[in-house]
């Protein structure tokens, strides 16, 4: 499977401009200023225009944290085991590194069960058992018909049909084991299964709310920073010339910025969208967790 990047950046050879795109269908700079800015010239008191490319680092700090409270990569995403180990390069051949997962006795037990550390996952491309010598025991990508994967929870699962002299361990049914591919391990081992895969949201996964709060999160940086070249600290004025007087007033001040109601209430909405006492978006993601999964 090819790299998806979160954006793709060209220029229109017609206008000569940046056009910034999203293939997984993120928010883009463009939208920010039509939707979440809406009708504000984002400039500075020089009356220079806040570039796109400045929009688009407010958005991938935007998307990085989304990630991190969720606990969900935003885009289907190549994550390889020991990848130095194996000369991969990073950008090129994956883009997430992990380290080989242990095996635990209980859990095996319960048809070969293992926990992914990234949830979504759609694909499992490498999986295979290897002792600590380096000797591959097992390359379970020979029998794909054996590999139950659940998608959603990220669980893993082998289901060994039998007939070929393995009999059945603790937690199957009769002709189905695991049990025998782990055969000489200590109940706990560390770091002998290395797994390949792809996780994270699919576009037709990447709901509109989530869209939403990425794009908030984005436009609080971005009015915070506009606001604070326009009028930052400044809560009014006045101009009188010859007996004529002028004055202005803003919701500025020394502590709030021009756009102050504005984020503010961008942040309410934010922080409700995460929110655990109202069923909060992780919790919806993910389904409710323990330890350190």
């Amino acid at each position: 499977m090819d790299i998806i990047p979160y954006y793709l950046t060209e220029i229109d050879e017609s206008t000569g401009e940046l056009v910034i795109t999203s293939p997984v269908g993120l928010p883009t700079p463009a939208e920010i200023r039509s939707r979440w800015t809406y009708g504000l010239s984002l400039a500075n008191a020089a009356g220079v225009t806040m570039d796109d490319r400045d929009i688009l680092g407010f958005l991938m700090t935007a998307v990085k944290e989304v990630e991190r409270r969720l606990g969900i990569l935003l885009k289907p995403t190549i994550i390889a085991c020991n990848p130095d180990d194996r000369g991969l390069i990073q950008g090129v051949d994956y883009e997430l590194e992990e380290q080989p997962y242990d095996y635990d006795v209980q859990r095996w037990q319960s048809y070969g069960f293992l926990q992914l550390r990234q949830r979504y996952a759609s694909q499992v491309t490498m999986f295979k058992l290897v002792s600590y010598a380096g000797q591959l025991t097992v390359d379970f990508m020979r029998y794909p018909e054996w590999i139950k994967l659940n998608k959603k929870a990220s669980h893993l699962q082998i289901v060994n049909r039998g007939g070929n002299g393995m009999t059945a361990g603790v937690g199957y049914g009769m002709g189905y084991s695991a049990t025998p591919f782990a055969a000489g391990l200590l109940s706990r081992t560390p770091q002998v299964f290395h797994i390949d895969y792809v996780a994270g949201l699919s576009p037709g996964q990447l709901t509109e709310d989530i869209r939403s709060v990425v794009a908030k999160m984005a436009a609080v940086d971005v009015l915070g920073v506009a606001g604070d070249s326009t009028l930052a600290g400044m809560a009014g004025y006045s101009l009188s010339i010859d007996g004529i007087s002028e004055s202005f007033q803003s919701t500025a001040s020394a502590m709030y910025g021009t756009y102050s109601a504005h984020i503010n209430q961008m942040q309410t909405e934010i922080a409700a969208f995460f929110d655990p006492k109202i069923g909060g978006a992780r919790t919806k993601m993910r389904g409710f967790t323990m330890g350190g999964i």
